[in-house]
């Protein structure tokens, strides 16, 4: 069956604005963009990744991270890759730091636990980190993504205050990124201030439409810190094949996803 792609979805003033169309044109109708020019920076990450969907089928994203597709257009896999690549000589250099790690250690040592809602739910702890070693002049866009640790599914056994295996893991969820709403930033300013995802929201709604990180319940999670340099003299904002990006893990901040905190010490 032939597939017919959605209409594309309205986006907002600000998503506009991050938009490769909008950083790309000078405003003037009358010259015509080539399609590489106004591909949108979802499609480049998927294009690059091992996701085998088409283009067509993926919707825009804003710099909020929402979305407006059926989940089952969109691709499970990690949208950035999980196998480390050597960073070139420049990317090598920038090192990034969880904040309040000692707030994120006492957690880590009870079993962090994460609530998710249908309507989505923020993170506590937040992540938020600050980077050095970037280049002043250059500018880099911040993401953040979810991933599972292992492919099991766990329950809380209380009489043990404990977490135990309780099986397979279930279905994959549509994997999504979350790019930070002040992207790009510049390196000066990166070197000046921490980064916050305090906006992130997690949810166990599959049918999710604004661009929330769906998750698994009893499932556990790691979060991921991705920055990509900003290539000017390019028409994509993420070009995964340029090496220009690195990732970032914290293992204290890995947890459990659940709809009511089951350890009443995390509670």
């Amino acid at each position: 069956m032939e597939y017919t792609p959605p209409p594309k979805p309205q986006l907002s003033s600000r998503a506009n604005a991050f938009s490769i169309a909008a950083l790309m044109s000078s405003g003037s109708s009358k010259d015509k963009e080539s399609p590489e020019s106004t591909i949108k920076p979802l499609e480049q990450f998927v294009e690059k990744s091992s996701c085998a969907q088409p283009l067509s089928d993926l919707s825009s994203l804003d710099p909020h991270g929402d979305f407006s597709s059926s989940p089952s257009s969109l691709c499970t896999e990690p949208l950035i890759p999980t196998t480390p690549i050597i960073p070139s000589e420049e990317m090598a250099k920038i090192s990034c730091s969880l904040e309040t790690k000692e707030l994120w250690d006492k957690f880590h040592e009870l079993g962090t636990e994460m609530i998710i809602t249908k309507s989505g739910r923020r993170m506590f702890p937040t992540i938020r980190v600050s980077f050095s070693g970037v280049d002043p002049e250059a500018k880099y866009i911040v993401l953040m993504d979810i991933v599972p640790v292992d492919n099991k599914r766990y329950r809380y056994a209380y009489h043990r205050s404990s977490w135990l295996v309780a099986g397979k893991a279930d279905p994959p969820l549509p994997a999504r990124l979350y790019v930070h709403p002040d992207s790009p930033f510049t390196g000066e300013q990166l070197l000046k201030q921490m980064v916050s995802f305090e906006k992130v929201k997690l949810t166990n709604n599959e049918l999710d439409q604004h661009g929330h990180i769906i998750l698994n319940s009893m499932h556990k999670y790691q979060p991921r810190v991705h920055i990509i340099k900003k290539k000017d003299h390019t028409a994509s904002l993420l070009n995964l094949k340029s090496e220009e990006f690195r990732t970032f893990i914290f293992p204290e901040t890995v947890f459990t996803a659940v709809t009511a905190y089951q350890n009443q010490l995390v509670s």
